[in-house]
C-alpha cells in the first residue's frame, strides 16, 4: 500500500476519540442501501473500508452476512464495538484491498469512499481485485467525490475527484451504472481542496456483457416469440442495412449496454466481435441476428422506435429498468 495513505490514516484514527470524531463518520447508511434490502432478500456483503462502521451494523440489521473490511485497526475496533451494541455481528477483515483473496463471492459490495482516497497508482490493482468478489447477480455502491466547479484542485489531504463519465468507464463494461445521486458542499476546509460534489452510484453487473450466449438467445427467443425465424431470415440480412446510429444506440448504454457510451460506426464491429467470442458464435452470423433483430423489413422488434412490448430480451436496460 502507498505509504502516505497509511500513516494519514492511522493518524486520523489515532486522533479520534470516537468514531463520531471521524471526518467521514455519518450516522445514516450510505444512499441506496436501504432500497437495495428492500428489493432483495440479505445476502453476503462486502463493506470496504469499512471506516466507522455505520453501513456494516446497518446491514447486519437488515440480515446480511457482513464483513468489513479495512487496512486501519481502530476502524475494525469502531465497527466491531458499534456492532456488538446494536447486538449483531460482523466478520472484520484487516487487509488492503489491492492485495486481499476474497474468500468468496458477495451480493453487495459497498466501497464509501475508499477509491477516491486512494492513491491513483493503485487503482488498477483495487479494480482487479474488486471485479472478483461479486456474486453473478451482485450489486455494488460507490460513493466518489467530483469537482464542484472545472479544474478544481484536489487539494492536499484528497481526495481525488473524478467525472461521472471516468467513474462509469472505470467499471465498465462489467458493470453498468443503474442509478446514480449527488449533492453539491460548497464549503470544505481547503485541504481537501474546499467544495465538492458527492456522488453516490448503485452499478450493477453487466448480464449482456458477462452472459453474450444468453444474450444472443433471448434475442432469438423474442424474434421466435413475435413468429419470426431467425436463421430464415439471417439468410436475408445481407441484403439490408440497418443504420450504425442505430446500431450503436442498441449495443450502447440505453439498451443492452455494451458500452458505457455508443459505440461509433468503426467500434461496432470490435463490439460485435466480442459478442461472438464470449459466446463461440461466428461474428458475421452476430451482425446477421443484429440486423434482423433491428430492421424493420425483418425482425422489426428493436427499431429506432423499438417494440419493448414485443421484447423479452431481459437484458436490456429498456425492459430492466421498468
Amino acid at each position: 500500500m502507498s505509504t502516505h495513505e497509511l500513516k494519514t490514516f492511522l493518524g486520523t484514527y489515532e486522533w479520534a476519540g470516537g468514531w463520531e470524531d471521524l471526518p467521514w463518520s455519518h450516522d445514516e447508511p450510505t444512499l441506496f442501501l436501504a432500497e437495495i434490502c428492500r428489493r432483495r432478500a440479505p445476502g453476503r456483503a462486502l463493506d470496504i473500508g469499512c471506516g466507522a462502521g455505520t453501513d456494516s451494523v446497518f446491514l447486519a440489521q437488515q440480515g446480511w452476512e457482513v464483513t468489513s473490511l479495512d487496512f486501519v485497526p481502530k476502524a475494525l475496533e469502531f465497527t466491531q464495538q458499534r456492532a456488538a451494541d446494536a447486538g449483531v455481528s460482523v466478520t472484520a477483515v484487516e487487509a488492503d484491498i489491492t492485495t486481499w483473496q476474497p474468500p468468496h463471492e458477495y451480493d453487495l459490495v459497498l466501497d464509501h469512499g475508499l477509491l477516491h482516497n486512494m492513491d491513483p497508482v493503485r487503482h488498477d490493482a483495487y479494480r482487479e481485485v474488486l471485479m472478483r468478489t461479486f456474486a453473478p447477480d451482485g450489486e455494488f455502491v460507490l460513493l466518489h467525490w467530483h469537482h464542484l466547479y472545472p479544474g478544481q484542485p484536489d487539494g492536499k489531504m484528497g481526495p481525488t475527484r473524478r467525472s461521472r463519465d471516468e467513474i462509469k468507464a472505470f467499471f465498465a463494461p462489467e458493470f453498468h451504472e443503474r442509478y446514480f445521486a449527488i449533492e453539491h458542499f460548497e464549503s470544505l476546509p481547503t485541504m481537501v481542496g474546499g467544495g465538492m460534489a458527492q456522488a453516490i452510484y448503485w452499478f450493477r453487473r453487466n448480464k449482456a456483457w458477462h452472459d453474450p450466449a444468453g444474450l444472443l438467445k433471448q434475442i432469438r427467443e423474442t424474434l421466435a416469440a413475435n413468429d419470426k425465424d431467425a436463421d430464415a431470415l439471417m439468410a436475408e440480412a445481407d441484403s439490408v442495412t440497418v443504420d450504425d446510429e442505430l446500431l450503436g444506440a442498441i449495443l450502447g448504454p440505453g439498451r443492452l449496454g455494451l458500452r458505457h457510451v455508443a459505440p461509433t460506426p468503426a467500434e461496432i464491429p470490435e463490439v460485435i466481435a466480442e459478442i461472438a467470442a464470449g459466446a463461440g458464435a461466428d461474428a458475421d452470423d452476430v451482425r446477421r441476428l443484429l440486423t434482423v433483430f433491428a430492421s424493420a423489413e425483418l425482425g422489426g422488434i428493436c427499431m429506432v422506435d423499438a417494440r419493448c412490448s414485443d421484447c423479452s430480451v431481459s437484458y436490456c436496460k429498456r425492459l430492466r429498468q421498468r
